[in-house]
């Protein structure tokens, strides 16, 4: 009998996966986990493939919350094993979206599919997948629409308002005049009797306020109220986007213009906004931590795994133990550093080293602008793909919508002249023109969003031809610059630096580069 190879061991790894829909074994589900694993042992021995992972829970097949599934499917993408052995394929996936998520997997890491009591017919599992992603797709435009029509209207779609509001039985928004009363005297005590957020949030809690959520009241909260806009009567929609990945939530800031803004009841004056504002704004430009130290990439560094910011921190003292005394003293230039806001701020567990040396990051950086910026030649060819690319396809899309919205329109004027006609009820009418109007809503903001983009990219190339030529005239001077111009510079030219958990650069620059805009470098470290 010859031996297996350890070549041979490796590709025949499997894993299995047992599953039934509830404890109680209702409906179908007659078979425990207990014996479909067994009979998976046995199969997998039949087979000659060597089990090396297990994976059990009890949950709906057409669920998406299935830990131990999603688990699998991690391990899988890591290349932990080479087939997924199940007990029936209905373990594995009753619904499109678990299949288009295991077909993704298949597909990618080249895994087998093998199941003890039935064949897996991988064209079926291949079509639950395709019309998975479509209609995953479909859900998300026409939710983001809706909330976006909502917002239009006046009314509060996602359950956001920030404290002092709820949202009332008509979906707008409301004041709960407790809280209200706690946000007035957070600005009262900050404009006229000169309290700091800190000092603020101390004496909510040494009076027992409440605080939201039922925590504690923190510096940052305080801070953060006093900033926030509605509390003048302007609530604003879509200010992030939030991604759920495979590496968790992201969180993405839209530019301004995007904005919906949602009247809502003030609590205070724009008076004492505004006052407000220019307090922090003193007091932030005062505060000895904030004027220091220079950061070359201040607003500009954001990180490629959750999509926080990066902000400048300096470090100036060090400490040492000998013995049972801890000695402390100075350094002589304080060590700069940029810290993801994401590690420091919400506890995200993104990076590794949530730290990175400010002079090394910064030199590499300003090192690739430096370089593009030096060379228009570069220049030139992103600026002939952008007039190639972006302004023909715009204009095709906006004439497809345009299209599609006489359709639409025109099937309005059909329903009508039907029940003008007898032929359909009032109620169909209504149901009708319901579907109707709101196909007609995402298309003219899809259409609004086309022109906007149009004459966005017609303003743009005009910056850009003037940038070409500024670059020009100031590109054997980069290096003379004072570190104020350089930050200035870039303020002005990079649209951001995004960096990875390994310390890899990915800047994307206002200035199209050979078709694009992106730069990337790996890390040098």
């Amino acid at each position: 009998m010859a031996r297996a190879t350890k070549r041979d061991t490796e590709a025949n790894r499997a894993a299995i996966y047992a599953r039934v829909s509830g404890r109680s074994q209702a409906g179908d589900d007659k078979t425990s986990i207990s014996e479909q694993v067994a009979d998976m042992e046995a199969y997998c021995e039949s087979k000659g493939l060597a089990i090396v992972a297990r994976y059990q829970e009890v949950g709906k097949g057409w669920s998406k919350k299935r830990p131990e599934f999603q688990r699998m499917l991690a391990d899988a993408r890591q290349g932990h094993f080479d087939t997924i052995v199940c007990w029936k394929s209905d373990r594995l996936s009753r619904g499109m979206y678990p299949a288009a998520a295991l077909m993704e997997v298949v597909e990618a890491y080249r895994i087998r599919l093998e199941a003890v009591m039935d064949a897996i017919d991988m064209k079926t599992f291949g079509l639950m997948a395709a019309i998975g992603k479509i209609e995953l797709d479909n859900f998300r435009e026409r939710a983001a629409m809706g909330k976006r029509g909502a917002a239009k209207q006046g009314r509060i779609p996602n359950g956001s308002l920030p404290y002092g509001y709820r949202i009332g039985d008509n979906g707008r928004p409301e004041i709960v005049e407790s809280e209200a009363e706690v946000v007035r005297r957070i600005f009262r005590q900050y404009v006229h009797e000169g309290m700091g957020s800190t000092s603020i949030a101390w004496q909510l809690m040494d009076d027992g306020v409440p605080a939201p959520g039922g925590m504690r009241w923190h510096q940052a909260y305080v801070h953060n109220l006093l900033g926030n806009r509605a509390y003048k009567g302007v609530w604003s929609y879509g200010q992030t986007r939030q991604m759920l990945t495979e590496q968790g939530r992201k969180v993405y800031e839209q530019p301004r213009d995007t904005w919906i803004e949602v009247p809502v009841p003030p609590l205070v004056d724009e008076e004492t906004w505004d006052r407000v504002q220019g307090l922090k704004k003193q007091r932030r430009t005062r505060s000895r931590r904030n004027t220091k130290e220079f950061y070359l990439l201040q607003h500009l560094l954001r990180c490629a795994e959750c999509g926080q910011v990066f902000n400048g921190r300096a470090n100036r003292h060090a400490s040492a133990r000998y013995q049972d005394k801890v000695y402390r003293y100075n350094y002589p230039n304080p060590k700069r550093y940029y810290i993801c806001n994401g590690v420091r701020k919400h506890r995200l567990h993104c990076r590794e080293k949530p730290h990175i040396r400010a002079e090394q990051l910064e030199e590499r950086v300003w090192g690739e602008v430096r370089r593009v910026l030096q060379d228009p030649g570069v220049i030139v060819a992103g600026l002939e793909a952008l007039d190639d690319s972006e302004g023909s396809g715009l204009e095709g899309e906006i004439a497809r919508v345009e299209r599609e919205l006489r359709n639409v329109q025109t099937e309005e004027d059909r329903a009508i002249r039907l029940y003008v006609a007898g032929k359909i009820t009032e109620e169909q009418l209504d149901l009708q023109r319901k579907f109707i109007t709101e196909r007609l809503e995402g298309l003219r903001a899809k259409l609004e969003d086309y022109r906007a983009r149009e004459e966005i990219g017609s303003e743009k190339r005009d910056l850009m031809e003037a940038v070409l030529a500024w670059a020009r005239e100031v590109g054997e001077g980069l290096q003379e610059l004072t570190p104020d111009e350089r930050r200035e510079l870039l303020q002005m030219v990079v649209e951001d630096v995004m960096v990875d958990g390994g310390n890899n650069l990915d800047i994307t620059l206002a200035i199209p580069v050979g078709g694009s805009g992106a730069i990337v470098s790996s890390s040098s470290e």
